[in-house]
């Protein structure tokens, strides 16, 4: 098929269109011309709403999900467990924070 033949035809469908719209968006919608415009105006604004409600539920199951996520309980083990797999240094169960060594350090040994 020639393009230029293409492009004449789509530009008429179009103009066609353009002109039943506009008339059809009157007064005369209930006119026997407007019927077969007025069911694809409906299927259209039908499609719109459903890929809406798509859209919206979907943003609703992200934000659920990630909702849910947030609330699972986190799995803690046992304080042996956590004892091997914690390294030495300022966060070892074992440590004291610097500011325990100074004192430790200032305070004079009491006599008995």
């Amino acid at each position: 098929m020639d393009p230029g033949k293409l492009i004449a035809q789509l530009s008429k469908d179009w103009e066609w269109f353009s002109f039943l719209a506009q008339y059809c968006a009157g007064r005369n919608i209930s006119k026997p011309v407007c019927e077969g415009f007025m069911a694809w105006a409906l299927v259209a604004a039908a499609l719109v709403v459903v890929l809406l409600a798509l859209w919206i539920l979907g943003r609703l199951g992200r934000a659920l999900r990630n909702g849910m996520h947030r609330r699972m309980p986190a799995k803690v083990a046992d304080a042996e467990t956590m004892k091997k797999h914690v390294w030495s240094g300022y966060d070892s169960p074992d440590a004291v924070p610097s500011s325990e060594q100074r004192a430790a350090k200032s305070r004079k040994p009491e006599k008995s």
